[in-house]
């Protein structure tokens, strides 16, 4: 498909036109994080709010920046993924929401610039390459993956997507992952009757969804919620998704809100 080739070729160009930057990487509350350079701050599903009554699970920490190039991702609508109050304060009149066709009108509406995005076709901005991957939504709503390159490192945010079929292509495409950020806690919301089914990758499909990626280092989020009967997270979603990793020596770091991400070390070769 072109636009897939076209992406490996916008990804090759960055790696080879960008000078050397820092590369920082956090994990914000919930299901958010921010990835930045010396020119650049991107957010991905960032709340500020509190939405969790001073109960946000792992803790809320707040979302700021200090570069002069601001970016927001969405992979969908729901409000633990996008804060519109937080991304108006943040981005100021300057920043934009990067966020799939279908949502554009209503990101506008609520006071932001925004930069609609096509599945697989990249976008070059601040020294980063976003690309708006597939995804499933439990509740029918468009829901989209981002792939963030920077230079060599290749980073994955997956929303609160459900398991579908596009992990293995996804991985083919632009794998290996160096880093993804997972939901796991296979949650089950009582909005329909009689659902057993679950809106959220549970432990395991977050696992076998990293192996089709070729993920070398496991970020989990979306977890530690657990409201009966509205909202039923797995048992011990972070214990079963670490356990289930360490089957498959996937490598995990559980980071808390506010922690940053280390790249792992690589084995040393001989010479």
């Amino acid at each position: 498909m072109i636009v897939r080739s076209l992406a490996l070729l916008s990804l090759a160009l960055l790696s080879l036109s960008a000078a050397a930057e820092t590369l920082r990487i956090e994990r914000l509350t919930w299901a958010g994080a921010k990835i930045s350079n010396e020119r650049a701050t991107v957010f991905v599903d960032a709340v500020g709010t509190d939405l969790w009554n001073g109960e946000a699970p792992q803790g809320l920490v707040p979302v700021t920046a200090d570069t002069r190039l601001r970016f927001a991702l969405l992979t969908h609508l729901h409000n633990d993924h996008f804060d519109a109050a937080t991304l108006r304060e943040v981005l100021g009149e300057r920043g934009s929401v990067i966020c799939a066709e279908s949502a554009a009108t209503y990101v506008a509406s609520r006071g932001l610039r925004v930069i609609p995005a096509r599945l697989w076709e990249p976008q070059m901005r601040g020294g980063f390459v976003f690309t708006a991957l597939p995804a499933a939504d439990g509740f029918g709503d468009e829901q989209v993956s981002w792939l963030i390159q920077h230079q060599q490192t290749r980073i994955l945010h997956a929303g609160d997507s459900l398991w579908h079929g596009q992990w293995g292509l996804i991985g083919a495409q632009f794998g290996p992952i160096d880093v993804a950020f997972l939901p796991i806690n296979g949650a089950m919301v009582a909005t329909r009757p009689s659902t057993r089914s679950s809106a959220v990758m549970t432990p395991q499909q977050a696992v076998d969804a990293a192996r089709l990626l070729g993920v070398r280092s496991a970020v989990p989020i979306h977890f530690g919620l657990n409201s009966p009967p509205s909202y039923v997270e797995v048992d011990n979603p972070l214990q079963t998704f670490l356990e289930l990793a360490a089957e498959q020596e996937l490598t995990v770091q559980p980071l808390r809100p506010g922690e940053l991400w280390q790249a792992p070390e690589t084995p040393e070769t001989g010479s």
